[in-house]
C-alpha cells in the first residue's frame, strides 16, 4: 500500500489538493426548490405549501447538487467507511482532490472530517454519484410536527395524521406527498430526508 500512496499523493502536492473538510465548500449545493425542474418544482412548491397550512415543519437541506458534489460526497463516505483503498478512488476531471495522504490513517481521518462537513454522519449508504438531485429531481427535508394535524392531498381531500412517527417516515404523510408526486426514497430508513420525482436515488431501477 505504501508504494501506492507514494504515487498517488507525491510530496509536491499542494496542501489544498488533499481531502479535508474545505473541500466542502467547492462546489456548493442548493437547498432553494426554485432550482428544481419542472414539473418536479411545482410538484415540491404545492406539498410544502400544504405541509405549511398544516404547520408541519420543514428543514430543506439540499435541492440541485452539482456532480462533482456528488463525486465528493460518494468517495468520501466510501473511504471513511473503509469500503475502498484511498488511492483506489476513480478522479474525476475538474475535481483535482487527492484522496490519499501520507498515512492510510491520514487518509480516512480526511474523509470523516468531509463526511461530518457534509452532513452525512447518520447516513448508512453512500450518496449516490448519478443522483436525481444532479438533475434536479430530488429533495432532501427534514420534517415534523406536534400532536394530530390535519392535511391536504393534491386533490384537496383532507387527511388527517394521527399516526407515528411525527417526521417524513410517517406513512400517512409519504401517501400523501404522493399525491402531489413527491415520491419517498424507497429505501426507507436508509436515507430518511431523500424525497425525489421517483422515489428513488438515482435513474438506476435499484437505487
Amino acid at each position: 500500500m505504501g508504494d501506492r500512496y507514494a504515487r498517488n499523493c507525491p510530496p509536491e502536492a499542494p496542501s489544498d489538493d488533499l481531502s479535508g473538510a474545505h473541500w466542502v465548500q467547492r462546489f456548493p449545493g442548493s437547498r432553494s426548490p426554485q432550482d428544481l425542474a419542472e414539473p418536479f418544482r411545482a410538484a415540491v412548491e404545492a406539498f410544502l405549501a400544504a405541509m405549511a397550512a398544516a404547520n408541519i415543519r420543514v428543514r430543506i437541506t439540499a435541492t440541485l447538487r452539482p456532480r462533482e458534489r456528488a463525486y465528493l460526497m460518494h468517495w468520501s463516505w466510501k473511504i471513511a467507511r473503509g469500503k475502498i483503498d484511498p488511492a483506489d478512488v476513480p478522479s474525476m476531471p475538474g475535481v483535482p482532490i487527492r484522496w490519499a495522504h501520507a498515512t492510510p490513517r491520514e487518509s480516512v481521518r480526511a474523509a470523516q472530517d468531509m463526511v461530518g462537513a457534509f452532513g452525512m454522519s447518520g447516513l448508512r449508504t453512500a450518496p449516490a454519484l448519478a443522483s436525481l438531485h444532479i438533475d434536479g429531481r430530488a429533495i432532501d427535508m427534514t420534517i415534523s410536527w406536534r400532536g394530530t394535524v390535519r392535511i391536504r392531498d393534491a386533490a384537496g381531500k383532507e387527511i388527517v395524521l394521527d399516526r407515528l412517527p411525527r417526521s417524513g417516515m410517517n406513512p400517512q404523510l409519504i401517501a400523501v406527498g404522493a399525491t402531489y408526486g413527491v415520491i419517498k426514497f424507497v429505501g426507507g430508513s436508509s436515507d430518511k430526508p431523500h424525497w425525489s420525482a421517483t422515489g428513488r436515488k438515482t435513474l438506476g431501477r435499484n437505487a
